[in-house]
């Protein structure tokens, strides 16, 4: 028999909002059948729950993390940062993340500031950041959702106002209630994927990638293998100028019906001056139409790029794509540290990237870095459209430099017995 499952509600608390909206996220989650846990961080500053909390809200605990399929953190905003309560109880999770335990859960965030622009859209991607070292998929809002415009349109999360006198206006309150069945949503997807399913068809997956660049090429090539070593069906498109049907040398380019088509897409691009190159965010923009009218919402994308030198950004300018891809209402998955191949290829938890200082083939170790995160990709996408629940097959062509490793086991759930519906 299938489990109910299982989300994990954890937040900080100083004057009450954070408790309020956590509440909320709480509700929402066990109106789509979730099982919930409820809890609060400690705040050294605090003696006991915070104010305006009509019930004891247990602490957290790192078998909190364990358990949950699915995890909303909230924290108030501090200088446009996670507050120091939440981050500490990140940072205690350590020993779990070097063990590969983090992995593999859906995130998503809350938090709330004094002024409209004072800093809720940074403390939310701030709290990413973390999220991406634990390989979690990050789960943006959708922009279609009524509760989701009616609260500002943030795309990152809920981001609220704080409350007056305990209480917060109701259109908060909803919006962290369909960010609860949403991510409820998900935790079951992930849940389900453990019992065996029949697949109607396989998990689609297209890799688009800048024309120009010979890394680039060659990465999404290992990509795209790794996608089909996991039984998905790939599209490997080119980029073009939009209206432009064909590349120079023939080749198809990418449209934003491949885009639709697609359950998953990963983006390829060199880097110039910090931010990927201008024709990505050219097909980027032909997508809005996709956008506006929810198609892209769920999508699973991730990223990957070159620099010319291994710092002149190999980081931002992954971490700014997936802001960008926050507004599709897409759930982002990056490699994390999920796999040895991710360290062996320089440690980028963001997406694989080359450096063309050391010419402009990349390593082997970089390319089988990019192979498991076509894999890891593809798996994760199954998982959450349901579309198969198998471990990954043998290649169906040769590896470009070799096999990427198997995905680890996840670590047995504790405490399965512990239900509590706070």
């Amino acid at each position: 028999m299938q489990r109910a499952p299982h989300v994990a509600v954890i937040y900080h608390s100083r004057k009450g909002t954070l408790h309020a909206l956590a509440r909320a996220a709480a509700d929402g989650a066990l109106a789509g059948g979730a099982t919930v846990r409820l809890r609060r961080v400690e705040d050294p500053a605090l003696k006991g729950p915070p104010p305006n909390a009509p019930h004891p809200v247990p602490v957290a605990t790192h078998d909190d993390v364990l358990w949950a399929d699915g995890i909303v953190l909230g924290t108030p905003t501090y200088f446009g940062n996670v507050s120091a309560a939440l981050k500490q109880f990140l940072e205690s999770t350590s020993d779990l993340w070097r063990a590969g335990a983090l992995a593999d859960r859906v995130v998503t965030g809350m938090t709330s500031a004094n002024s409209p622009h004072g800093g809720r859209e940074a403390t939310l991607l701030a709290l990413y950041r973390s999220m991406y070292h634990w390989g979690t998929l990050i789960m943006s809002a959708v922009p279609t959702d009524s509760s989701f415009t009616a609260t500002g349109a943030n795309p990152y999360g809920v981001g609220a106002p704080p409350a007056t006198d305990g209480a917060l206006p109701d259109t908060y309150l909803r919006a962290a209630g369909a960010l609860g069945r949403r991510i409820g949503h998900y935790a079951h997807q992930l849940a389900a994927s453990r019992a065996a399913r029949i697949t109607t068809r396989p998990t689609r997956i297209a890799v688009l990638h800048h024309p120009d660049c010979a890394s680039t090429r060659i990465l999404a090539d290992a990509l795209a293998h790794g996608a089909r070593s996991a039984q998905a069906e790939v599209r490997r498109r080119p980029l073009a100028p939009p209206g432009t049907a064909h590349t120079p040398t023939g080749a198809r380019a990418a449209t934003p019906a491949d885009v639709a088509w697609a359950d998953a897409v990963a983006f390829g691009a060199p880097v110039r001056a910090g931010i990927v190159a201008p024709l990505l965010s050219q097909f980027l923009a032909a997508c809005e139409p996709l956008c506006t009218t929810g198609e892209l919402a769920g999508k699973t994308v991730t990223a990957f790029v070159t620099t010319s030198h291994p710092h002149s950004g190999s980081e931002t300018a992954l971490l700014a794509l997936y802001d960008v891809l926050h507004h599709w209402g897409a759930v982002l998955v990056p490699p994390g540290y999920t796999d040895p191949a991710v360290a062996a290829a320089g440690g980028n938890p963001y997406g694989t990237a080359h450096s063309t200082a050391g010419g402009s083939r990349p390593a082997d170790a970089t390319v089988k870095a990019a192979a498991f995160q076509g894999q890891r990709l593809a798996r994760l996408t199954a998982r959450l459209h349901g579309r198969c629940a198998t471990s990954p097959g043998p290649p169906r062509d040769p590896p470009p430099a070799g096999r990427a490793g198997p995905q680890p086991p996840r670590p047995p759930v504790l405490s399965l017995s512990e239900r509590n519906s706070t």
